[in-house]
């Protein structure tokens, strides 16, 4: 008996068998969202980084905030696909999402931040770093070619 999965969207409604479904592996960090452990050590790391960037000045200063939602700005990008289901992300937005949603990026900026001497440049960092701990806090991580999270 061959499974039949549907795909969600209008126009997409036409079974296709599972085997068609490529095979994405799931991201090897996958565990700080998907563990109660990995969720804690998520949470931790979000409150280090907000008290680290209220105490560098951050509270009053903009970068700080405007890089602890920027992450997010991937969702106000307009899609050419048709509306997907809640809590989808239209899959040809799935890419820039995890560029900005990789830790790397706030490593990147907190490295900056240091070798520079710059105090923007460090809270942009952490305010991404409080961003992306937090999302993984709740359980949100990368996401699937198809729109959903890992």
């Amino acid at each position: 008996m061959q499974a039949v999965l549907r795909a969600v969207g209008p126009g997409t409604d036409q079974p296709r068998p599972a085997a068609a479904r490529p095979a994405v592996p799931p991201p090897a960090d996958r565990w700080t969202w998907r563990t109660p452990a990995g969720r804690a050590l998520s949470a931790a790391t979000a409150v280090a980084a907000l008290g680290t960037g209220i105490a560098l000045g951050g509270a009053v200063t903009w970068t700080f905030w405007a890089s602890l939602v920027a992450p997010d700005l991937v969702f106000l990008r307009p899609s050419k696909l048709p509306p997907t289901a809640p809590g989808i992300l239209p899959p040809d937005n799935v890419d820039l999402y995890n560029r900005l949603h990789d830790p790397r990026v706030a490593a990147a900026l907190l490295a900056g931040g240091v070798l520079t001497g710059s105090r923007q440049v460090l809270l942009a960092g952490l305010g991404w770093t409080v961003h992306i701990a937090a999302d993984r806090a709740f359980g949100y991580g990368t996401r699937r070619p198809d729109g959903a999270i890992h």
